[in-house]
């Protein structure tokens, strides 16, 4: 099987086997974005909040390991 090459470089794998991702929205077109906006998408979620990475939905996961099939996904991680 072969790893899909966009997949790779948009998610990763954490130490405890968890699929994380960037949020979209804060590359570019800021200027008419206000704050309010703007300030959710800086910090990451509750497990990442000192980086921009926010944990893969769980429906997602069939999806992602589908595109990288030699990726160490913990499924069961909490």
């Amino acid at each position: 099987m072969k790893t899909h090459k966009a997949s790779a470089k948009r998610f990763r794998v954490t130490g405890r086997g968890k699929l994380v991702r960037r949020r979209a929205g804060k590359q570019h077109l800021l200027a008419k974005k206000n704050n309010k906006r703007k300030l959710p998408l800086q910090n990451g979620c509750f497990f990442f909040s000192h980086t921009k990475l926010h944990a893969v939905s769980r429906s997602d996961y069939d999806n992602v390991i589908g595109a990288l099939p030699y990726l160490k996904v913990n499924r069961n991680a909490k």
